[in-house]
């Protein structure tokens, strides 16, 4: 019975996940594919994205798909997370809030045999929510109202496998199936003559391969290290691209051949831990956007980004919950991957802290679920004078279900 609840658990998160909001409201969402998904789960998310050396069989990480490698043989994971967020845009002295919420992901991990682990999942690559006007003057008498819209996003079902070949290496492999579609709108109203609008549509259908590994040693009776590299191919998205200019008179179509691409991402950190209860790590990203264009008017610059994090963790085996429990907090620097107006893009800082609340079976002390509660501030700076400045007071929810569902009972 519990197998089937949570084979129709995945059936409908997954298709809430394909219809939810986006949970954006950025201008900024409207260049390139829009606003990069951190592509990281609960656990990432509390300790500022970092993920490259983390392993293990209570959560999930898909930062780095060696570390599928690691579920535990008796149990399968079931993790989904969504958040909740303010936004306060600024623009000189002008000040406005926006709130929403997002259905983030879903993810499910378990182990096919003796050091091979699997997962897959749901998630989005990108983001795509904005609707804004202004109101211009070409100095005639005659005035404008530009009103600018976009919807949609790209989405990314994943899955992947983990192998141990040794005891001191993890590889991985993550193959994803990328898709959306992505439509922009601007329109021009004019006091005295005829308006204007022209669109902007983009549909990709495309894949995405992840590669990982992890390599882990002890330092020590008290001391282990993990070290972790990931890889990413790029390759061309297969978009279909068109900009369509319309009047009262005319509609003209031009196709956009060859524009969008995915990056080769390379990426690379480590984390030390100290007698099983501290952790500490960093991380590093390069996401080559440089051979990319959208719609063949806006260019990419390849894009930085490091990500700090620490973990606390008492003693997982005691009876007082606040033992219990995991506290972690973490921070990260992300550079653009587009330019605007001719400059690179907001560059974003963010910090988080956050704790994981376990959720015991009085009847198995394996079988449990975990609460993973964070708090996120974001800071989205522009390059350019005049633009708008973005802070995110962002609550992320996720929900660890670890369920013994590969336990073999002895009949006596």
């Amino acid at each position: 019975m519990n197998k089937k609840i949570f084979t129709l658990l995945i059936i409908l998160l997954s298709f809430a996940c394909a219809n939810a909001d986006n949970g954006s409201n950025s201008p900024y969402s409207r260049y390139g594919i829009g606003l990069l998904s951190d592509q990281s789960l609960g656990v990432n998310r509390q300790m500022g994205g970092l993920g490259y050396g983390l392993y293990s069989s209570r959560y999930i990480n898909i930062l780095n798909p060696a570390s599928f490698s690691q579920a535990d043989t008796l149990t399968m994971l079931f993790e989904a997370g969504f958040s909740l967020q303010n936004v306060n845009f600024k623009e000189g002295n002008k000040r406005i809030n926006a709130k929403n919420a997002s259905f983030d992901y879903v993810a499910v991990q378990f182990r096919i045999c003796k050091n091979l682990g699997m997962s897959a999942g749901f998630l989005p690559y990108s983001t795509v929510g904005y609707s804004f006007s202004n109101t211009s003057n070409d100095g005639t008498n005659e005035a404008s109202t530009n009103s600018y819209t976009g919807t949609g996003g790209v989405y990314q079902p994943f899955i992947g496998l983990g192998w141990k070949p040794f005891k001191w290496l993890s590889v991985g492999i993550m193959g994803s199936y990328v898709y959306g579609d992505i439509p922009h709108e601007v329109g021009i109203n004019f006091t005295n003559s005829t308006d204007r609008s022209r669109t902007y549509d983009v549909s990709m259908k495309s894949y995405k391969l992840d590669f990982g590994a992890q390599y882990s040693t002890k330092l020590g009776k008290k001391h282990d290290l993990t070290v972790g590299a990931t890889y990413s191919l790029g390759h061309d998205m297969n978009a279909k691209a068109k900009i369509t200019d319309v009047t009262s008179s005319s509609s003209v179509t031009d196709k956009i051949e060859n524009s969008f691409k995915l990056p080769h991402t390379y990426g690379i950190g480590f984390v030390y831990g100290y007698k099983g209860e501290w952790k500490f790590g960093a991380d590093y990203t390069l996401q080559q956007w440089s051979s990319s264009s959208f719609f063949g008017i806006e260019k990419g610059v390849d894009r930085n980004k490091i990500s700090i994090g620490a973990e606390y963790t008492p003693s997982r085996l005691s009876n007082n919950i606040f033992k219990m429990m995991s506290y972690r907090a973490g921070g990260y620097y992300a550079g653009p991957y587009t330019e605007i107006k001719g400059q690179k893009g907001c560059e974003e800082y963010g910090i988080s802290a956050g704790i994981s609340l376990p959720f015991l079976n009085n009847n198995n002390r394996n079988s449990h679920a975990t609460l993973h509660l964070s708090g996120q501030f974001i800071h989205m700076e522009p390059k350019s004078a005049g633009m708008i400045a973005e802070n995110y007071l962002r609550i992320n929810l996720g929900i660890t279900f670890n369920e013994n569902w590969f336990m073999k009972l002895k009949v006596r």
